[in-house]
């Protein structure tokens, strides 16, 4: 798999951010382009700190925690209903925060479609506990998040390991833990026989896995912690067979550690690092895996992460780093998530942060709440993928991305994006916000010359050049006949009066006509 060796530019540099953060800077592609592929691969794939956990964020919920305290490990005595608004206003902040430059947030959603678990609503220390876990081994390990996750009080609660026994063992576990978390099913060539494992393996696996619980803590007014415990009485002893797909092991009884060595087992096979390796892939490239693709890049990607002891830092930066991954032909072919519309909308502008009048504890959550209600109406459901193999997107064919439009979804994301986070009557909860236009405009190289202002725009916002009738229209809904020595002359006023009405209604009603007609294209829609 060769490494890129092409001109190291604003362009690639640029791509490089969109496929791995939500919406990048100008400053970002800029330091990105001055530093080189290699030094910013490396921030990207920095060990991040976890951000801070989601508090008690209005005052008449909860008498029994102090309005900015956490409930992550607190009771449920009081009224709790903000819990679930708390959470969700959590994570989509965290999602769009502009102060770092890190892959965490993209790979957060990445463990959260790889490990697609729905179900009933759990507690939601159970669900905050399951975020945390995923930013922690953002760009970790493997075999650790395998771990970790098999006896998650949240995922044995909603794919029923909580209830596999030994007297009646619960094959639920066991068989996504194979057919879709490690080994992949291969195409099935005889009865209950997929290739890289079998029905035997299936039912030897969730003997494996017997014993694990979860404490009484669900929505619980005492103070049972949230976790689960191995109850020996519950576990199979005996000795488990596995199928020649999978050597004819047999598993010893390992007690409280048994399913370690299930996950060794599964990880020691090279399907378990192609299958880990494609779904990488379909998130970061493209979604079409061609022999060419398997061959020069699947296959090295998976030596690399077998090679690691399944660490996942090296992966990812020989991906991001590879010559495949700038190739033109993947700038702008995967069709925005809702995620990422969201936030190559809000990021690049530092969204409402200057809003300090506004955005205070209570409003700060209530935003990010109606940032997912707005990926809701997009059909992307917070913690709610539609099926255990995740969203279609990342593994439905003929389709694929295409799933995230059609002509409803294409109303929905117009609606938001130029009918309500552009309008200049934006409310959140009855406050008036507007965009930061100020703060774009000052953060341009020189916002005052038209065509550098609109091509540095094109850079952050769209993964493709743009024809010149499409820059004349754009040029167009930014002047509205003004000429551009006026426009130079709005805009010295603007950055000279910071906050004055007088000179900034002109230029941010332009700017508002202007972002609205660029978000209308279907180039926006693009990654």
């Amino acid at each position: 798999m060769s490494r890129y060796s092409g001109t190291w530019d604003r362009e690639k540099a640029a791509h490089l951010l969109r496929r791995t953060l939500y919406g990048p800077l100008l400053e970002e592609i800029k330091t990105a382009q001055r530093a080189g592929l290699d030094a910013t691969v490396d921030l990207l794939l920095k060990d991040a700190s976890i951000p801070s956990p989601p508090v008690k964020y209005r005052n008449d919920y909860d008498e029994y925690i102090t309005l900015g305290d956490t409930w992550i490990d607190k009771n449920y005595r009081g009224n709790n209903q903000y819990r679930g608004v708390s959470l969700k206003g959590w994570y989509y902040n965290n999602m769009v925060r502009s102060d770092r430059t890190n892959i965490q947030e993209r790979m957060s959603f990445f463990w959260l479609n790889y490990f697609a678990i729905s179900g009933p609503a759990t507690d939601h220390r159970a669900m905050y506990r399951h975020l945390k876990l995923y930013q922690e081994q953002a760009v970790g390990n493997l075999r650790t998040i395998l771990q970790r996750i098999t006896v998650d009080p949240r995922m044995l609660f909603c794919l029923d390991g909580h209830t596999n026994d030994r007297r009646n063992p619960n094959e639920n576990y066991a068989r996504e833990l194979m057919e879709l978390f490690t080994l992949g099913k291969g195409p099935a060539v005889a009865p209950g026989d997929y290739t890289t494992y079998t029905e035997q393996d299936v039912e030897a696996l969730a003997r494996a896995l017997t014993g694990w619980r979860n404490r009484d803590f669900l929505y619980s007014d005492s103070n049972t912690p949230v976790e689960s415990y191995f109850d020996s009485a519950a576990h199979d002893t005996g000795d488990k067979q596995l199928s020649r797909r999978l050597g004819n092991k047999v598993i010893r009884n390992g007690g409280a550690n048994e399913y370690k060595e299930v996950i060794d087992i599964l990880l020691s096979y090279k399907a378990s690092a192609l299958n880990f390796c494609k779904r990488l892939y379909r998130y970061f490239v493209y979604y079409e895996i061609n022999d060419e693709v398997m061959t020069h890049v699947i296959y090295p990607l998976a030596d690399t992460l077998m090679r690691n002891n399944y660490e996942i830092r090296p992966v990812l930066r020989q991906l991001l780093t590879s010559e495949h991954f700038y190739r033109e032909t993947f700038q702008g072919a995967i069709i925005k998530n809702p995620h990422d519309f969201l936030g190559s909308i809000l990021r690049p502008f530092r969204e409402f942060d200057h809003e300090t009048r506004v955005l205070n504890l209570q409003r700060r959550y209530e935003l990010g709440d109606q940032y997912s209600n707005y990926c809701r109406d997009l059909q992307l459901q917070f913690l709610e993928p539609p099926t255990i193999s995740g969203w279609k997107a990342y593994y439905d064919a003929p389709q694929y991305y295409r799933h995230w439009l059609s002509p409803a979804l294409m109303q929905s994301r117009d609606k938001i994006s130029i009918g309500l986070l552009l309008d200049e009557d934006y409310h959140i909860k009855g406050d008036r916000i507007d965009i930061n236009y100020y703060g774009y405009i000052k953060s341009l190289t020189d916002s005052k010359n038209v065509d550098n202002m609109i091509s540095e725009t094109l850079l952050i916002f769209l993964p493709r050049p743009l024809a010149s009738n499409q820059i004349s229209y754009l040029k167009g809904k930014l002047l509205q006949g003004t000429s551009e020595s006026q426009w130079r002359t709005l805009v010295e006023k603007y950055l000279a009066n910071p906050g004055v009405k007088e000179y900034a209604r002109p230029v941010d009603d332009l700017l508002r006509d202007f972002f609205k007609a660029l978000f209308g294209l279907a180039e926006f829609q693009l990654q």
